[in-house]
């Protein structure tokens, strides 16, 4: 789980919001601001802050991985495209996987994780590194 951000560079954002203050753009500032190369993915907006959203997984540039910040439902309509897509390393935001989807991504052969961005991102600084460090001495990383 802790090297999902040093193999992956290349990532799809599946649900960027449109909301400027929502936990989705924080994580999606982070990883631009640490260079990973990002398409997301919001069928309802062409561009975000003048980046370009693509409207389907479908219509997405090859990329390595995918950050779900859907809700369960829509998690579990796109597991399928992104197995067809060739997509098979995923990560989900807390809530938005549950143990449906999670059975989901198994059966089609995606490897996933779910956890929080800023847990397990090695640059995450103050708060998270806090919280990295609790959970790691509670046994919960």
């Amino acid at each position: 789980m802790n090297d999902f951000f040093a193999r992956f560079k290349t990532l799809a954002v599946l649900g960027l919001s449109r909301d400027p203050k929502s936990f989705s753009r924080q994580a999606y500032s982070f990883l631009q601001s640490k260079g990973y190369e990002l398409y997301p993915v919001n069928p309802h907006v062409s561009s975000i802050d003048g980046q370009v959203c693509f409207e389907s997984v479908e219509a997405l540039p090859e990329v390595q991985a995918a950050i779900f910040f859907t809700n369960p439902g829509v998690s579990m309509e796109l597991l399928p495209l992104c197995r067809e897509k060739g997509i098979v390393n995923v990560w989900f935001q807390q809530g938005s996987a549950d143990q449906a989807v999670l059975k989901s991504a198994d059966k089609l052969g995606i490897t996933c994780t779910k956890s929080c961005v800023f847990l397990h991102h090695p640059g995450a600084g103050f708060p998270h590194n806090i919280h990295r460090f609790l959970a790691g001495a509670f046994g919960k990383l």
